[in-house]
């Protein structure tokens, strides 16, 4: 539905092989020749405006014979990925002062909805500092096809966790409250707009 795209300007798709990574110990990388993405002759017509469709074309060569190849438009970052993310962080003994790790709700299929807080621990939680501390609220796939968002949230948690001066002040300043896959039934089932419900 969009008029234009990365790939117009030398973006290629991700490609995952078992026999590549068996071979080579590669994983997902970027492959095709060939690439375009072009408006199409299907049009969507609702009662306010028409938008056409666009189509996008790829060639690539599969190197080997009785292969499983997959095909990705951002490196994926499953729900997995996110737990053993967020396990690393906690077992990190360093983290347990302004590292604090909770369900927000299950979902419909029982799935966590993980809850994390970032902040100082003040020796007094009702000090005038302490109450004065803004929150910040960040959360990412609401849309679970879009795993650059976990990437970029991945950096957001390991940054506000770290050991610089700079992440201490932004600890000792603010509340940060996240919910790094906000849509994990969604993830989880590999949809790209919506969760189990629609």
């Amino acid at each position: 539905m969009k008029p234009d795209s990365l790939y117009n300007y030398g973006m290629k798709i991700l490609c995952f092989s078992t026999k590549v990574k068996d071979t080579a110990g590669m994983g997902w990388h970027r492959v095709g020749e060939n690439i375009n993405y072009y408006m199409n002759s299907y049009k969507r017509d609702n009662l306010r405006f028409s938008r056409f469709h666009y189509t996008f074309t790829f060639t690539t060569t599969f190197e080997h014979d009785d292969d499983q190849v997959f095909f990705s438009h951002c490196f994926p970052y499953t729900y997995s990925d996110l737990v053993e993310d967020l396990n690393r962080i906690e077992k990190d003994s360093t983290t347990q002062n302004y590292y604090h790790r909770a369900t927000l709700t299950r979902t419909l299929a029982g799935n966590k909805c993980e809850y994390l807080t970032i902040t100082s621990k003040d020796k007094d939680p009702k000090s005038a500092k302490a109450m004065a501390k803004k929150g910040v609220f960040i959360s990412a796939r609401v849309h679970p096809g879009e795993s650059n968002a976990s990437w970029m949230m991945k950096g957001v948690i390991e940054y506000l966790v770290g050991q610089t001066p700079e992440a201490k002040a932004l600890r000792d300043n603010f509340v940060f409250k996240i919910v790094p896959i906000l849509n994990p039934d969604g993830v989880i089932n590999g949809n790209y707009r919506c969760c189990l419900s629609g």
